[in-house]
């Protein structure tokens, strides 16, 4: 299974769901995630909130979670109706990843 990753740097956790250019996939396999690729998304205003949040999405459809330091209500909601679990995090990728490949998988 796969998870996406919202991190400026591929070392820390360290962006809001919504304002990630990339997101960081990993591929969770018997209690270890493996990283797989960067999916980028393409560049919209600032201004245009909902449709960054609605390009995030779309972006990791095929993840069965998130990890990002902070979330909105609104896309948390739409998260939650494709079976993709937002977790909110403020540490280490490597760590969030780890414990996130133990929870997924038990």
């Amino acid at each position: 299974m796969k998870i996406a990753v919202a991190s400026t740097d591929g070392k820390l956790v360290d962006l809001h769901f919504g304002d990630a250019n990339r997101f960081l996939i990993y591929n969770i396999e018997e209690d270890e995630g493996k990283f797989h690729e960067i999916r980028e998304k393409t560049p919209i205003p600032l201004n245009n909130h909902q449709e960054r949040w609605v390009a995030s999405i779309d972006l990791i459809n095929d993840c069965k979670a998130v990890l990002c330091n902070k979330i909105g209500n609104e896309p948390t909601i739409e998260l939650r109706k494709l079976g993709i679990k937002p977790i909110e995090l403020n540490c280490e990728v490597k760590d969030a990843v780890r414990e996130c490949s133990k929870h997924l998988l038990s």
